[in-house]
């Protein structure tokens, strides 16, 4: 079978690191590559890692970024399928056998990922899972953020990220997401495995837990260097506006997240100014999106916080406040069934129908919402 090989980027993740590289050892597949690029962590990280001795190869070198450190792998790597898996995720024992077997069967994918759980700071505890179910061709839902997936959840095959080149290190967040558009726009498939085999961990010192300017800046500016591109298909050009709103829309919920409500309120406006023809049902989608994230700790109290704290130029939005705690209620009850927990869809049933009584006339909504209620 092809060697897989797991490159683990590592700054001062001591604490996780070790699990991470066990979860890897515990794979199923029998040939199977562990390097660990330690990017001039301060902590005990090469402590850590020392009692692995030749199980993994590692590699020391000066602090630099995560997407220099997952070139770095790469560099060193020799495996014919590649996964670039961040020192505080775990990974099921099967994943990487599951993956191959699929790369293997469908040689026009670029990448297999696969659903995953996240889990809390401490790992004993699964916060929600996503499934997001796309596979195919997906340049335009990756461009307008319609859904997305981590790094660790993908299987990537070399082939292609040698075609396509490798991360962008000028982009200090984002890289990922960059690396996907481009073997989306190099035309390459992507596979899905709709089964949790990862677990994201959620915590206060990972790098998407919190947003910074840096973090903003380095998402528009992958957006900036992908339109630059003079080669662009006319239908992808002509999403441009969007694709810039979304993603201020997307980083307008961060920052009410973390109760910053001028930039909140600024990257609203500039949504808005960007791109106003979205209309209301997709406004309600972001912001049911947005309140289900776990990282959202009340959802109820996040929608009204946005509400309560509109710029004044959105004041159309106002009346959308019922339902969109409507609208979030009907998202965690599919999320819930998606997840095979019937029993969490029960609480979600009646506040989703008296916050967007539309709801009624959804067929799947109301099918498991029975299914809850009757099994």
């Amino acid at each position: 079978m092809p060697q897989v090989s797991v490159i683990i980027p590592s700054y001062n993740q001591a604490r996780f690191v070790g699990a991470t590289v066990e979860s890897v050892l515990a794979q199923t597949h029998p040939d199977v590559e562990i390097i660990v690029v330690d990017d001039g962590s301060t902590d005990d990280t090469r402590g850590v890692l020392a009692a692995y001795g030749a199980k993994i190869h590692y590699i020391y070198q000066e602090n630099r970024g995560l997407p220099r450190a997952r070139n770095t792998g790469f560099l060193a790597s020799q495996g014919d399928y590649l996964l670039f898996l961040d020192s505080d995720d775990l990974i099921y024992p099967d994943k990487l056998e599951l993956h191959v077997a699929l790369l293997d069967a469908e040689p026009g994918l670029g990448l297999v990922y696969s659903a995953w759980q996240q889990i809390n700071e401490e790992g004993t505890q699964v916060l929600g899972e996503v499934r997001p179910n796309e596979q195919g061709q997906l340049l335009k839902k990756l461009l307008l953020r319609r859904f997305f997936f981590f790094a660790s959840a993908a299987v990537v095959r070399r082939a292609c990220l040698e075609r396509v080149g490798l991360f962008d290190e000028s982009l200090r967040w984002g890289d990922d997401a960059d690396m996907w558009l481009r073997l989306a726009r190099a035309g390459y498939s992507f596979g899905y495995l709709d089964q949790p085999l990862l677990q994201y961990r959620i915590h206060t010192s990972s790098m998407t837990a919190n947003v910074t300017s840096q973090q903003v800046q380095g998402w528009l500016a992958g957006l900036k260097k992908f339109f630059a591109d003079p080669e662009l298909p006319d239908d992808i050009r002509a999403l441009e506006a969007e694709a810039y709103s979304v993603l201020h829309y997307e980083t307008a919920g961060r920052y009410y997240r973390a109760g910053a409500i001028k930039l909140a309120q600024h990257h609203l406006q500039q949504a808005l100014r960007t791109c106003p023809s979205l209309d209301e049902e997709w406004l309600l989608e972001w912001i049911a999106g947005a309140a289900l994230d776990p990282r959202t700790r009340s959802p109820e109290q996040f929608i009204d916080l946005v509400f309560d704290n509109l710029p004044p130029e959105t004041a159309t939005l106002r009346p959308l406040r019922r339902r969109a705690h409507g609208r979030y209620h009907t998202a965690a009850a599919f999320s819930a069934y998606q997840a095979h927990q019937l029993k969490k869809i029960r609480p979600h049933v009646l506040p989703a129908l008296r916050g967007d009584p539309s709801v009624i006339r959804n067929r799947g909504f109301v099918r498991i919402a029975l299914q809850s209620l009757f099994g």
